[in-house]
């Protein structure tokens, strides 16, 4: 949202971004702020739908007092969205969906989250999703769940996420190295929430079974902890950890900061991204803005990213055997790693924020085009 409003505003416009006062941890924060030529208005949650689904109905009389051309909302099936879609037509503005692909496979949500799922993609899927003027997908395949759920396929668009110009940089690398101890060797990088929707036992047990013929690799795990969930999970990983034996070659680092993640990318060996489920991932399109190749699965997300064999590795999700094969090959094939390193980076090149807000902008149009 940031990194789009911000080149929005560099076109030109003026964005009033409406959210939550809540964090995913529960803290509270200011009722106004305003961010890099940005005005952010938060109102109060008055309830959680699982863990990211908040409710602020707060936002919509805010919106009915203003006179917008445009209201362009975030993630199918939150409240927030059908009233922001609802507010559209009473005032007479455009309004555009993204939808974020919260397509998740079974196994993924809790009982009560399926069950409310499927109510409203049965009851309500068909009315929310042609509210709105025209709905935006970050993949093909995100396209194909829409229209089964009623979406009309000549009033979309697939505009996938972009990355700043910092990724593109060369960051120095000596200071992440020695902070975390890895100047005496290799290391395959993760980064992102420690969550068990992210395929990490997996990528732990595929790391063990390599760990004989790559002496010198260690597997990072970096991100934040920030649930209950997400505590467990990672004590839960130290602990198997410890029982295969590869306690000393594996990192937990906790939250990193934006420095800090850009030198994790410019000094790994190759990225691997084993989610059971991934929306999207623009972790996958930084790390390749840094030239790393990339590891990871067949979901919606990485499928429409990495040209598998050329840019990097798609394997099914939770198949410990097949990421132990193909990180072994990266791990020891210096030519194929070169190879994929090269490709990743052009393939990132065309993933500007500069490009998407373009394309995000032709949808705010009457009449723009589908793809």
């Amino acid at each position: 949202m940031y990194e789009l409003s911000v080149e929005l505003v560099r076109r030109g416009h003026a964005v009033d971004i409406y959210t939550s006062n809540e964090t995913r941890s529960s803290g509270k924060l200011r009722p106004f702020s305003e961010i890099d030529g940005l005005r952010v208005y938060r109102f109060p949650s008055l309830a959680s739908l699982g863990e990211f689904g908040k409710v602020w109905p707060g936002f919509a009389a805010e919106v009915m007092g203003r006179d917008y051309d445009v209201i362009h909302s975030h993630v199918y099936r939150h409240p927030h969205t059908d009233l922001a879609a609802a507010a559209s037509k009473l005032k007479d503005s455009r309004s555009v969906l993204t939808s974020h692909s919260p397509f998740h496979p079974p196994g993924t949500r809790g009982p009560l989250a399926n069950a409310l799922v499927r109510v409203y993609d049965r009851l309500m899927a068909p009315f929310s999703l042609r509210a709105f003027d025209w709905i935006v997908a970050l993949t093909p395949a995100e396209v194909e769940h829409l229209v089964a759920l009623g979406a009309r396929r000549d009033r979309m668009s697939v505009i996938p996420h972009g990355i700043g110009p910092e990724n593109f940089t060369h960051a120095r690398s000596s200071r992440f190295l020695s902070k975390f101890g890895l100047e005496d060797g290799a290391f395959v990088l993760y980064l992102g929430r420690v969550h068990p929707t992210k395929g990490l036992d997996t990528l732990l047990e595929a790391f063990a079974r390599i760990s004989p013929v790559a002496p010198r690799f260690k597997l990072v795990i970096a991100g934040p902890t920030t649930s209950a969930v997400e505590v467990a999970f990672s004590a839960k990983l130290r602990e198997r950890a410890e029982k295969l034996g590869i306690a000393g070659r594996v990192l937990l680092t906790g939250a990193l900061s934006e420095d800090e993640k850009l030198e994790a990318y410019e000094s790994c060996r190759f990225f691997v991204l084993p989610s059971l489920y991934e929306p999207y991932g623009i972790v996958l399109l930084e790390a390749a803005a840094h030239g790393k190749p990339l590891v990871s699965t067949t979901t919606d997300g990485p499928e429409s990213i990495i040209d598998d064999g050329v840019s990097g590795l798609l394997l099914r999700p939770g198949d410990v055997e097949a990421f132990a094969a193909g990180m072994k090959r990266l791990a020891l094939d210096d030519n194929l790693l070169q190879s994929m390193s090269k490709n990743a980076l052009e393939m990132a090149s065309r993933h500007t924020w500069k490009r998407v807000a373009a394309e995000v902008e032709a949808t705010y149009s009457p009449t723009p085009v589908a793809s």
